[in-house]
């Protein structure tokens, strides 16, 4: 494992590099995600058709009455049992998660290729894909319980509690709770698919991003505080015309002027997260997986020098 300093440079070195990787590999990893998305819509339908066929069949085969009865019935269940029912659907919900973080992983196993041995083929995610399609769903489920559930679960006991929506001061301290978990419990499960990529299975993989997390601190939570500091200034822009901050309508303020440069800025920055930011995040786990755990990085590119 590396046991070099980690400074501000070090996480800048990091997220430039990333982005640099992103941006050479640009087409790849576009042709590569559309290909896995495509895959995993294909995957998801093939798996809900059957299910909404027999869930016809049965309608069907029910009478009038039955139907007459059956939506005051499932309101009044589901009033009643708000969070079973919402539990029941997360349930549901766990495969087509397992199915969409198939496709999470197939993009870090090119990113994989393109830290250690400089290059890749968007054909290679669905070499990856192949491979390792039950490990990559396991963790993702996994991760998706671990991260999601604890909030699920904090909310649920605060509504059944106090009997109701959750408003006020309660609200704000389960917004407050739900940013920190989601930080902490994202950073130290930041190397899960890089271990899960290098050959892990996933508990062993959730161990191992964990006790990176945790002994390198300053590594990992450096470049994902590094991101979300990011993500947070992409959305800046937005986030402040559509909560009104630091505007006062009036003949001074050119509102629509404001609301379409926000607009603008909006799809712009969409359009840099989806094609760049998202890949290099990506790309910027794997090498610092690949610098933890004592892999050899590819060499850098030389530039190329035009000739005259």
């Amino acid at each position: 494992m590396s046991n070099s300093k980690t400074d501000f440079n070090t996480i800048t070195d990091d997220m430039m590099t990333s982005l640099k990787l992103a941006g050479d590999n640009f087409l790849t990893f576009f042709l590569a995600g559309l290909g896995m998305a495509a895959l995993a819509i294909l995957m998801i339908v093939a798996i809900t058709i059957p299910l909404a066929l027999m869930a016809a069949t049965v309608a069907f085969s029910m009478g009038p009455a039955f139907w007459a009865n059956f939506g005051p019935g499932m309101a009044g269940f589901a009033t009643a049992n708000p969070y079973l029912v919402v539990g029941l659907v997360a349930l549901i919900a766990l495969p087509f998660v397992g199915i969409l973080t198939t496709v999470v992983g197939a993009i870090y196993g090119i990113s994989k290729e393109v830290v250690e041995d400089g290059e890749t083929k968007a054909e290679n995610a669905f070499s990856w894909f192949k491979r390792r399609f039950l490990a990559f769903a396991g963790a993702g489920i996994i991760h998706s319980l671990i991260v999601v559930g604890p909030i699920f679960l904090l909310g649920a006991s605060i509504s059944l509690a106090f009997g109701g929506t959750i408003t006020g001061v309660y609200s704000v301290l389960l917004g407050v709770f739900a940013f920190v978990w989601v930080f902490i419990t994202e950073g130290l499960l930041s190397m899960m698919f890089p271990a899960v990529v290098d050959g892990k299975n996933p508990i062993e993989a959730l161990r191992v991003s964990v006790k990176l997390g945790v002994d390198r601190f300053d590594r990992v939570f450096g470049v994902w505080t590094a991101y979300v500091v990011l993500f947070a200034a992409m959305a800046a822009p937005a986030f402040l015309v559509a909560t009104g901050v630091g505007f006062t309508p009036g003949p001074h303020v050119a509102i629509p002027m404001v609301a379409l440069v926000a607009g603008g800025w909006t799809a712009l920055a969409g359009l840099l997260l989806v094609a760049i930011v998202l890949p290099s995040m990506v790309l910027a786990r794997a090498r610092v997986y690949a610098l933890l755990t004592g892999k050899q990085l590819a060499a850098p590119k030389a530039p190329e020098v035009p000739i005259v």
